[in-house]
């Protein structure tokens, strides 16, 4: 895994182009014990901070290059719930939609509380309907050229708090990913989980997989493997670091 250090900028064109809580169950705000309930009530509204100033020009590099790192609870600072860093979020969407959104939101849910992802870093993912931390978005194509750093080929994670998601790719996948053979459900986990960990830190792509192996999630997948075995949906072990 390639550990060049991401520099900063207006927003993250991430796109995957061209080409989520309960455990074992969706999460959703009123699913929470009286307790969590009220400590989420205290907690959504407070602001996750990063231990980077987003526009500076600076430059992060993890801590632990060669494997699980340790930035997530050693800088960033973030809400806890019982012990467990949260991440609250929204979904909504963005222009004209084709796919079903409420099969959206259930199928991100599951992808974001999946014991194979980001909950391995050490994350809760936690719906809400106020003062999310980040917004998880099903987009149109429109929508998406006309924001900035975007593209409508493409996904897209701006510094504004937004996972965009493009409905064509979500429905379809890619044509690197069909040709593959990669399940349109696989897809889907891969491109939440890839935008999503731009948006936990993982600022720049993956360009390669020089020793071989599952392609790392924050490797453009959509695109092509650039040498790695095979599609993967979910981060490797050596992925598995945040700074939110």
């Amino acid at each position: 895994m390639s550990r060049r250090a991401a520099k900063l900028g207006l927003a993250v064109a991430l796109g995957i182009g061209l080409g989520f809580g309960r455990i074992g169950q969706a999460v959703w705000a009123g699913e929470l014990s009286a307790t969590d309930e009220a400590q989420v009530e205290r907690l959504v509204g407070a602001e996750v901070k990063i231990p980077l100033a987003l526009g500076s020009g600076e430059e992060f590099i993890p801590e632990n290059p060669n494997g699980t790192n340790t930035a997530s609870t050693g800088t960033a600072q973030g809400h806890v719930l019982d012990g467990e860093k949260v991440i609250f979020y929204r979904t909504e969407t963005w222009g004209e939609i084709v796919a079903d959104f409420e099969e959206f939101k259930s199928r991100v849910s599951g992808t974001l509380e999946d014991e194979r992802g980001w909950k391995r870093a050490g994350l809760r993912f936690v719906e809400v309907e106020k003062n999310p931390d980040v917004l998880i978005i099903l987009s149109d194509a429109a929508r998406l050229d006309a924001t900035s750093g975007c593209s409508g080929d493409l996904s897209c994670t701006t510094w504004d708090n937004e996972v965009i998601i493009n409905d064509l790719r979500w429905r379809e996948g890619t044509e690197a990913s069909r040709a593959a053979g990669m399940e349109t459900r696989d897809y889907q986990h891969m491109v939440v989980n890839h935008e999503v960990g731009h948006w936990l830190g993982h600022y720049a792509h993956e360009t390669s997989c020089p020793n071989g192996g599952p392609a790392p999630i924050m490797l453009q997948q959509s695109t092509g493997l650039r040498g790695c075995e095979s599609f993967n949906a979910w981060p490797l072990e050596s992925e598995l670091w945040t700074l939110r």
